[in-house]
């Protein structure tokens, strides 16, 4: 079996992969104290059958951790996407090195699994929206704060806005300050989403198919109306497809 590894910002995003089959995704923080163990735990029925693992990360010091981690849980090398493997995916950005290997996996899966030419929406603690195009060619991306720490930032460096915990709001005009700021997250993102989309298809993939992915695209997508599919576990299912 196949451990694929996506290390985010803000968590560890865990699938473990019969062939390409997905068996369970799990989360661990980013951060954790004690990775080992959380591996330990979360793996506990899995840890004689995984026989290799594949890691995507936009986090350097958290990629190192995690390496030890898996190793002293499993004994197995990680293979990095970028360092060890290709993503299989052709990189037209002007500097390719700047591109997160998590966008090329993305492009890569949503590419096989949808066919084609695709726009990726990932909703994480950064947004981004990047085009595969029939080719199989990453051709470049948009980078946008993501709704966590945007409401982070409301809280913070406001004198009287709250703290609010994201969730789907009752409607789309609030009646009270936490309402409020939850429409402006939910409707104001799923409207740059659409936006941005709109534009971009415009001027280069009419016909794309707009995949969106991501810990917040259970949330945003419902209400972003360019979106043909949401699949939280693209990154996932894109290093299944590399791996194996």
């Amino acid at each position: 079996m196949l451990l694929a590894i996506d290390i985010g910002n803000t968590s560890i995003h865990n699938g473990i992969f019969d062939k390409k089959v997905l068996k369970r995704a799990f989360r661990i923080p980013t951060y954790s104290g004690d990775l080992a163990g959380d591996y330990e735990v979360k793996l506990k029925l899995y840890l004689k059958v995984i026989d290799s693992v594949i890691v995507t990360s936009v986090v350097p010091i958290a990629l190192k951790n995690v390496e030890k981690a898996v190793k002293k849980t499993i004994n197995i090398n990680c293979i990095v996407v970028g360092r060890d493997v290709d993503s299989g995916v052709k990189n037209l950005y002007k500097n390719p090195e700047q591109v997160g290997s998590d966008r090329l996996v993305n492009a890569r899966a949503a590419y096989e699994l949808y066919g084609g030419a695709c726009i990726v929406v990932d909703f994480g603690t950064a947004i981004t929206i990047d085009i595969v195009n029939e080719k199989r060619q990453y051709i470049g991306g948009v980078i946008a704060p993501g709704p966590g720490i945007s409401l982070w930032a409301l809280y913070e460096k406001t004198a009287l806005l709250p703290k609010v915990i994201i969730k789907k709001p009752k409607g789309i005009l609030g009646k009270e300050t936490k309402e409020s700021m939850l429409i402006g997250i939910v409707y104001g993102f799923s409207s740059l989403c659409d936006g941005i989309v709109y534009k971009l298809k415009k001027r280069y993939s009419r016909n794309a198919k707009v995949i969106a992915t991501g810990g917040f695209s259970k949330l945003i997508g419902p209400y972003c109306e360019s979106i043909d599919k949401i699949d939280p576990e693209l990154t996932l299912k894109g290093l299944a497809i590399i791996a194996i």
